[in-house]
């Protein structure tokens, strides 16, 4: 049987590659609270929550999560601190978050946090050019025993200079013959599709002019070749998903279509969440068609299954962006004035991937002011939600009313002013994470010694 051929070795396993660290614990699932707000600000995602009793996702709050945690920890009260914080970080976007919660589940299998019914919260962070995940669950085991942490931090080490040795074979720059063996496994039905696996993998695949062979490039150089015999034998004859699946991956481009800006931005999220790369053919700015390869379940489909290319690349712009933005808030709080900025952000990164920040909203690189007036009711909110009684002499004038019922910061002359920069100066300074544990230092902390 034809196989395919290697010129390069790969480089030395480096373990630096991969970093999990176990944060610091606390009695009250302070981490819970720092997760959940880095996903109101938009800048993490809930990828995975498990055996969270009683409680549908949709339901989900800060202070419902942080609840159940110690609810279900209290079934040991002779442990103190019962959560368990760990992050997952790889150097720059080697690993996808799908790779990387492949390898916590791992992870957590050796620690002992695997056992059946252990509920378990896992974000992906998206704040840093350096993909990372965080996880969160508690130190006592579904049947109430204390999960063993003799020797954590040592044992921690060793389980993930494990895993890294076996992820996927030395993933570091793999042998082509590894990374040619695994695209063969995909279920494709042409070179093309073949080749759009190997693209989504990093590689350039080049047709040989005198033999059936493609030769496959990787940082503009020669790592191997694959004979077209071998790829066509692997080929199926016909790789239609059903029509569930179908109406499944429609919904999804559909949606993060109309959460994108342009084709490489989609390409990324769904690449980031869902596993899934888009492989565009023909010219980068006038793509005749794509390509959809799942790696999750390694299977390749026609984009036009799902999208025509045309409809996949019907982009909003801004202004039509901002105005659906604005009236999606107009009706929230028309519906319920009592909202806050909180429970308006979780609907619009959810439907936008936006969120309001000191009174504006950014997308695409552009900046909106809101209304005066719906800034000062979301303001208004934030006082009664806290239970803060605003004091307004009724002799003061109206003007100088206006100027304190604004948010701090906040201009209310100002009414419509773009500021590409709006929303990227917050300190970020507004939760603990156990042992007097600033949010910024937990992400900073690891970043001081890897790659976030």
């Amino acid at each position: 049987m034809p196989s395919t051929t290697s010129k390069k070795k790969h480089k030395p396993f480096d373990p630096f590659d991969m970093i999990i660290t176990i944060l610091p614990s606390s009695a009250n699932f302070h981490a819970v609270a720092y997760n959940e707000m880095k996903v109101e600000k938009g800048v993490a995602t809930l990828l995975e929550a498990q055996n969270i009793l009683g409680l549908r996702p949709e339901a989900f709050t800060t202070e419902k999560l942080r609840q159940f945690f110690i609810d279900y920890s209290s079934r040991n009260t002779h442990i103190q601190n019962t959560q368990f914080h760990v992050a997952v970080s790889c150097k720059g976007n080697e690993y996808t978050h799908q790779q990387l919660l492949d390898i916590a589940h791992r992870y957590l299998k050796e620690m002992g946090y695997a056992d059946e019914g252990q509920p378990l919260l896992i974000y992906a962070h998206h704040d840093t050019p350096n993909n990372h995940i965080h996880i969160v669950t508690s130190r006592v085991a579904p049947d109430g025993h204390k999960i063993d942490h003799a020797h954590e931090k040592r044992r921690s080490r060793e389980i993930t200079l494990k895993i890294m040795e076996e992820f996927e074979g030395r993933r570091q720059e793999p042998e082509v013959n590894d990374i040619a063996k695994d695209a063969l496994s995909y279920r494709y039905t042409s070179k093309a599709q073949f080749c759009a696996i190997m693209e989504s993998l990093g590689y350039e695949c080049k047709d040989d002019d005198e033999k059936p062979m493609v030769h496959l490039y990787r940082g503009g150089q020669e790592q191997g070749t694959i004979q077209v015999q071998l790829v066509m034998r692997h080929a199926l004859k016909e790789n239609k998903p059903d029509d569930k699946r179908r109406r499944q991956l429609r919904a999804i481009l559909q949606k993060y279509r109309n959460l994108s800006a342009n084709k490489e931005e989609l390409a990324a999220h769904m690449k980031r969440k869902f596993g899934i790369s888009l492989v565009f053919v023909g010219k980068a700015d006038t793509p005749y068609g794509y390509i959809v390869v799942d790696h999750k379940n390694k299977t390749v489909f026609k984009g036009g299954e799902f999208l025509s290319i045309k409809d996949l690349l019907q982009f909003e712009d801004a202004a039509t962006r901002f105005a659906k933005i604005e009236q999606t808030i107009d009706d929230l709080l028309a519906d319920n004035p009592k909202l806050t900025t909180a429970d308006i952000n979780r609907v619009l990164y959810r439907q936008f991937g936006t969120h309001i920040h000191r009174g504006t909203v950014s997308w695409n690189g552009e900046t909106i002011i809101l209304r005066e007036s719906v800034v000062r009711q979301l303001h208004d909110n934030y006082m009664d939600s806290r239970g803060i009684v605003k004091q307004v002499s009724p002799h003061q004038p109206k003007a100088e009313r206006s100027r304190q019922s604004s948010p701090p910061g906040s201009n209310p002359n100002i009414s419509n002013v773009m500021d590409t920069q709006a929303g990227s100066k917050d300190p970020n300074h507004e939760y603990e994470v156990g042992h007097g544990m600033n949010v910024n230092d937990v992400d900073n902390q690891i970043k001081s010694k890897i790659y976030m």
